[in-house]
């Protein structure tokens, strides 16, 4: 199991590292594609764009958990918030793929 923690360790590390960079100069194809080796070692075989949905799908669960008007667009510790839940459910499915 701790080379689970690990690798979980380092999917996280990858996506903090890509949402440290400007929305327009992320390589999303890249971040995923680094996850997607890590999770091949598990047997898990999925590329990076459908990857990056299963991210988004986590995203889309933290805006739809918030009233459409609460939504604060413009402020940064919002868009992190949704940011680290994002992370958050992606680290769960991960979890819940490989165990």
């Amino acid at each position: 199991m701790p080379i689970l923690q690990d690798d979980i360790y380092e999917i996280t590390s990858i996506l903090c590292k890509t949402f440290e960079i400007s929305g327009i100069e992320r390589n999303y194809d890249d971040s995923f594609g680094k996850i997607g080796k890590i999770l091949y070692r598990y047997g898990i075989n999925h590329n990076p764009k459908e990857l990056r949905i299963v991210f988004t799908l986590g995203m889309q669960e933290f805006f739809e958990s918030i009233p459409k008007e609460q939504w604060k667009l413009d402020d940064p510790s919002f868009v992190k918030q949704s940011e680290r839940y994002a992370i958050n459910k992606f680290k769960e499915w991960v979890i819940e793929q490989v165990t």
